[in-house]
């Protein structure tokens, strides 16, 4: 494993478990079991390490979802769905990383919050933009509140962090399937 992987992952379960105020650089290291200096090569400061930890989650996020708004071969149902599981699905990948993130993004910085706030605006126009489509197209009810209907998803998905057991009776993405369908069953056009 790289460095600096090292130094994010103890980040994360240092700030995970003591939370970010309370966590030292030094611990950081010497959890990751490289210098302080190594760290210091990485990272100017602890905030630039909590900066990263959203990046990964957030990055890989808009890659997929990205991905699935430009399928030509998913109707927009099939689209939402598609959203709905990887979000749900990326969730349980990077819960360490979403747990920190919600529990300490207040140490970011606004500079820094300002990026991460414009890359979750860019994942909320791609699901708002599936909504929009499915409405156009019929598929979905016209009298939607677009704005709505993707905050409630992103309300439904983003606390699954706080119960969602990876190894639980419930897969991740059965968890994001029941939650496709407790929203067809409102937005769907037949009403279902």
């Amino acid at each position: 494993m790289e460095t600096r992987d090292k130094i994010i992952l103890s980040a994360v379960e240092l700030f995970e478990k003591k939370g970010y105020h309370t966590t030292t650089i030094q611990e950081i290291s010497e959890n990751a079991g490289v210098s302080k200096g190594a760290v210091f090569h990485y990272f100017p400061n602890k905030t630039e390490i909590l900066f990263v930890i959203h990046e990964r989650f957030i990055n890989v996020l808009l890659e997929k979802a990205t991905h699935v708004l430009h399928r030509t071969d998913f109707n927009a149902a099939r689209k939402l769905q598609q959203l709905i599981i990887d979000l749900v699905q990326l969730i349980a990948d990077f819960k360490p990383y979403v747990v920190v993130f919600f529990q300490e993004y207040k140490y970011i910085g606004e500079d820094r919050l300002a990026i991460i706030k414009a890359k979750r605006d860019q994942c909320e126009k791609i699901f708002w933009s599936v909504v929009e489509e499915g409405v156009a197209n019929g598929e979905f009810r016209k009298d939607l509140e677009v704005d709505i209907i993707v905050k409630a998803i992103f309300g439904m998905c983003d606390w699954t962090h706080q119960w969602m057991n990876p190894n639980g009776k419930l897969k991740p993405k059965e968890i994001g399937l029941i939650f496709w369908e407790i929203l067809m069953s409102g937005v769907n056009k037949e009403g279902r």
